[in-house]
This record gives C-alpha cells, structure tokens and sequence, in this order.
C-alpha cells in the first residue's frame, strides 16, 4: 500500500473547506480575477500594519502563492540566475523549507528578473517555471520541497526574458510557452510557441497545441465557462489575439482579433466578457474587451476598445467598473459592460505590478514600492500612500484578511492588528 505522508492527508483534508479567500493558488488569485470581495484589510496600512517581514532567499518580482497555511515563493540569485522556491509558514513567515535550481545567466530586460514567473499551487503540489536560451523548465514539488517531477520543454528565445506563469485546474497544469519568432538578431532562431496541458501528478502530456510565433507573450490564460457549464482555456497573443482552447484535448474553439504588438498582461475573465491588452515599451497600448458566443465554436464580437490603456499590469473589475492603470503611472476607470470612461488620474510615474481589491478598497504597488491603496466607488479616491522601503514590480496576494506584498528582496505580511500583536523581522 502506498503510503501518504502526513501534510498531503492534511492537504487533501483541506480542500473541500478551502475557498477563494483561504487560498491563492495562482498568479492573481482564483481564476486571476485579483478580488478577495469578503476580506477585511485597513484602507491605511503603515508599519504599524505589518505581522511579519523576511528577507527572502534572493530577489525577483514573482507573486507568493498560498494553499492552506503554507505560503509558496521564488527568488534568484540575480548573477548566477540561480532560482530558489521557498515555502514559509503563513503565520509567522518562518522558512519552513527551501529549494534551489541551478539555471544559466543571459540576457533578459532591464525590468525583468530570472525569478518573475508565478507558481501555482494545489493540494499536492507547486508548480515553478524557468527558462534559458537551452531549457524551458516547468517543476513540481510536495508540500515538503521535495522534487516529484520536471519537464525540460526545450529552448527559450525571448529578448525580454521568461516569466511565464502557470495554472492548475481539473488535474491539468497548463503552461502558456509562447517565444519569440520576429526581429531576432542573426544568430537567433525563432523559438516554437504552443500552450501545453500536463498531468498534474506525474507531469506526463495531455495534449499540446501549437500557435502562432510572433513576439514573445506572458499573457497567463485563465478558465472561461460558457452558458452551458462548458469550460475553455482562454488567452491571448499577438498572432492569434484571443484564443479558446478545449481543455480535454487541446482542440481550439475559436481565435479571433490578432494584436498588433506584445500582450503581457494576464487574461481577465470577469461577469461573461474577456478581457486582454498589447502594447510597447513604446507606446500605442490598448486594450479589448470581447463577448464570447453563445456556443462553444462561435467566434465572440468585441465590446470595446482602449486606447492608452495598461501594457504589463493586468486590470482588475471590481464593483461593476474596470480599472486600468498604466506603465506611464495613470490610473483609468470606465464602466466594465460598455468600456465608457469614469474617471481618470495621475497617481505615480509607473506602474509594473497589477492590482489585487477587496470589496472596499484597490491596492497596487508602483516600481520604487509606494503601496497605493484607492476606495471603491464612483469617484477616484486615494485612501493612502505607504513605502514598502525597497523597489518592487509584484503583486500582491491576499488571504484571510492579511495581504502579502512582495519587494525585490522581502515579503511582508500585513492587516488589521491589535496593540499587542508586534512585528516579526527576520
């Protein structure tokens, strides 16, 4: 009989009391929409607000994710390239294990890191990504740090760097490999994009589907379940814009709307509209808004469109409006149903990291790490401003009425607290 170790019967034990707010299992939180509607956290968060803050094992913009009361991360050695996983004790934030994987130092963008990718996470397993010009890395480990498989799904040609991150649904973990195959210098080769499905729990092939090479994108899918109860894998990229995927065999359903320039921000799933962006370091961003058709082949008709919206943050609906906010530091509303404009502010010089929101309040934190946090409503309304004390370009996660925020080289755990409960430092 095989056995089972104490923390997976613990795991599996958990799943069927866990929901949205008690977990975080991906980038962006439950299906990446970034909203945790039912957790209580202070619209003010100072000093004051902080449970705890470590120093992590490296530095990198990837997001923790959470399942039950473990809290998964990655960092890197930002000479050697070298990537650590760490888990942390949700609590406290003590280092409860760590692992590291060699990785080869190259060329990656100025505001890239080697440790940019999300994991996610399940009852059984994380799921880590990396990358270099030879291999393309998507790992699996248990709850304890240790190793259970890991596929090398070949070269990475990218000039911006990896940061691919995947997701975990049905058993399935889906990895979005799209590379670079345009203005590549002469030595380069095109690089092969597809989206694969594997086994979650040996890491075995399901199904691969090929798409189109064009510029590399980070655009993270997400899950769309049509009138009928059917669920797709939906994303986009530059080639095909917005594609549907059958999440059983990979067959794809529809694509529709080719972009004219990169998408990086995630796929937004919210109230039967999906949403993506493209853009450039250079400007000329917009984003999309498409409705999809009332059967599973039927191609979606486009809502509407943004120009001057968002390029690397991903938006986030909240109360029946949209929210963007852009690498040039403005933040823009509009209604979610029709796109129409509510209000517009400059709130910083940049953002990188997107936003998450409970049902109160928007946070978000801009590149030299001021934590912004704006109230939900009608009208633009800055609650407060707080430096994190270190450059940051990550999102935050939040779980149980306690938000994660993520520097360059520190994790801080914060929230609602009483007069005896002190900080922890590490």
């Amino acid at each position: 009989m095989k056995k089972v170790s104490i923390s997976a019967l613990v795991c599996l034990l958990l799943v069927p009391t866990l929901n949205a707010q008690e977990s975080w299992t991906r980038f962006r939180g439950a299906n990446g929409e970034g909203v945790a509607a039912a957790a209580n956290i202070p619209g003010e968060i100072t000093d004051d607000n902080y449970f705890w803050k470590v120093k992590l094992a490296g530095v990198g913009s990837s997001s923790p994710v959470i399942f039950g009361d473990r809290l998964f991360i990655t960092s890197c050695d930002s000479k050697t390239a070298k990537i650590n996983v760490q888990c942390l004790e949700l609590k406290s934030g003590k280092e409860l294990w760590k692992k590291s994987f060699a990785n080869q130092a190259h060329r990656i963008h100025k505001w890239n890191s080697y440790a940019s990718s999300t994991p996610a996470v399940d009852a059984n397993h994380v799921y880590v990504t990396y990358a270099n010009p030879e291999q393309t890395m998507l790992v699996a480990l248990d709850h304890e740090g240790d190793v259970k498989w890991e596929r090398d799904f070949g070269t990475w040609q990218s000039s911006h760097g990896f940061s691919a991150s995947p997701i975990v649904h049905d058993g399935k973990v889906f990895f979005f490999n799209s590379q670079q195959g345009e203005r590549l210098r002469p030595s380069q080769t095109p690089g092969k994009s597809r989206l694969t499905a594997v086994n979650s729990s040996d890491g075995t092939d399901i199904w691969e589907t090929s798409l189109t090479t064009t510029r590399t994108c980070y655009a993270v899918p997400a899950v769309y379940t049509d009138e009928n109860g059917g669920q797709h894998i939906v994303s986009c990229n530059t080639g095909d814009g917005f594609f549907s995927l059958n999440p059983e065999n990979g067959t794809k359903d529809w694509a529709t709307l080719p972009f004219k320039m990169r998408t990086v921000a995630a796929t937004l799933i919210v109230d039967g509209m999906i949403i993506g962006s493209n853009g450039s370091g250079g400007g000329g961003n917009y984003l999309v808004a498409i409705r999809p058709g009332k059967s599973a082949t039927e191609k979606p008709e486009m809502a509407y469109q943004i120009k001057s919206a968002n390029y690397v943050p991903t938006p986030i609906a909240v109360d029946g409006k949209l929210i963007l906010f852009t690498d040039k530091g403005l933040a823009r509303c509009v209604d979610l149903k029709t796109g129409e404009p509510q209000w517009v502010e400059r709130m910083s010089s940049a953002f990188s990291g997107s936003p998450v929101a409970t049902k109160k309040h928007v946070y978000i934190v801009d590149p030299d790490g001021t934590l912004f946090t704006l109230k939900v409503g009608d009208k633009f309304e800055l609650v407060s401003k707080h430096s994190l004390g270190e450059p940051s370009r990550a999102t935050p996660a939040i779980v149980n009425d306690r938000i994660y925020l993520r520097t360059d080289s520190h994790l801080i755990c914060a929230g609602s607290k009483t007069a005896e409960q002190s900080i922890q430092t590490k």
